[in-house]
């Protein structure tokens, strides 16, 4: 498994701690670090397919760009429309948590955004499993 693949991981543990210490105490740091982390798991998710299917791709953060290469690439995962809708939301989530004052969003929607990612590593697992048998 890649390093890009293995960071998505370390970013996602970041993001479920921080969504439930917001929970807990409701700082809205925690929340900013939620929304940023899993952002961040996201993508270096995303570029670590990317680099498994050996497809270049810019130094950017845009979901959907990183998305339109997958698609390309024939990577689909069961929650790969709810991304798209929502791939502008996450996109912004970079800038907002990195510079900004603030992101303004409830805890279903991180846990939204958790979900799209287990769907895509959990394809990217099967798929990776059914190619070495």
């Amino acid at each position: 498994m890649c390093i890009m693949v293995k960071r998505s991981k370390v970013s996602m543990k970041k993001a479920k701690d921080a969504l439930e210490t917001y929970e807990i105490c409701n700082g809205e740091e925690w929340l900013d670090s939620a929304c940023f982390d899993t952002q961040q798991a996201i993508e270096f998710l995303m570029k670590g397919l990317l680099l498994n299917y050996n497809i270049p791709f810019s130094k950017e953060h845009d979901i959907s760009y990183f998305l339109e290469r997958l698609n390309n690439a024939g990577f689909y995962f069961d929650k790969q429309e709810d991304l798209e809708a929502r791939a502008a939301t996450l996109t912004e989530w970079e800038e907002k948590g990195r510079y900004g004052k603030g992101i303004k969003t409830s805890v279903n929607t991180v846990r939204r955004f958790h979900n799209i990612y287990e769907s895509m590593l959990t394809a990217f697992l099967a798929e990776q499993e059914k190619n070495q048998v």
